[in-house]
Order: C-alpha cells, then structure tokens, then sequence
C-alpha cells in the first residue's frame, strides 16, 4: 500500500487500538508508513483508490472478492438443499402422525 504523506510502497497494516475497532465498524482500517512513521486510515483497505494501490494489489484484491463471492454461493446453495431436506423429512413425520377419516 502507498503512504498518502510521502507516496511509498511500504505502508501496512497497523494494530487497532480501541478507538480504531469503533472506526472499523465504518470499513476504515488503520495503516501505518514504515519510511515515514504517518499513520492513516483506508476505506475498505484503499481497494479501488488509485492512490493508495497499485494495479496489481487492486487486481489480486478483485480476484480476493470474486473467490469469497463464489464460496459464499456454494454455502448459501448448501444451505438451501439441506433445509429443504429437513422440510421433507420434517413433512414426511407430521403426515404419517395425522389420522385419515
């Protein structure tokens, strides 16, 4: 990530302090300089500022997403068959309970 104050490459993620788990709830995480000690905050990680990444952090930052997005449909997906699995089954018991006339 590049510092914002000098325009280095060398800024990283730095330790939240109490305040800063408040302002994570916002999407703003904390990084701090190593050439020039300024520390600052970044929107959802500087994901799409062109200032704050390269092309390649926010290519490999893109395909993070596409990856995460893709394993939460296979869960939801999974989700989904196993809870109409469960209705059957669920079905299944209470129509074998119920008397016929």
């Amino acid at each position: 990530m590049n510092c914002p104050k000098c325009g280095q490459g060398a800024a990283h993620r730095s330790h939240r302090t109490q305040l800063d788990w408040t302002i994570s709830w916002l999407g703003f995480k904390p990084y701090r300089c190593k050439e020039c000690q300024h520390r600052f905050y970044a929107y959802r990680d500087g994901e799409t500022s062109a200032r704050l990444r390269t092309p390649e952090e926010r290519r490999i930052m893109k395909l993070r997403r596409s990856i995460r997005w893709r394993r939460t449909k296979a869960e939801l997906l999974l989700y989904l068959v196993g809870a109409v699995i469960f209705l059957g089954i669920l079905y299944y018991i209470l129509i074998q309970r119920i008397p016929t006339e």
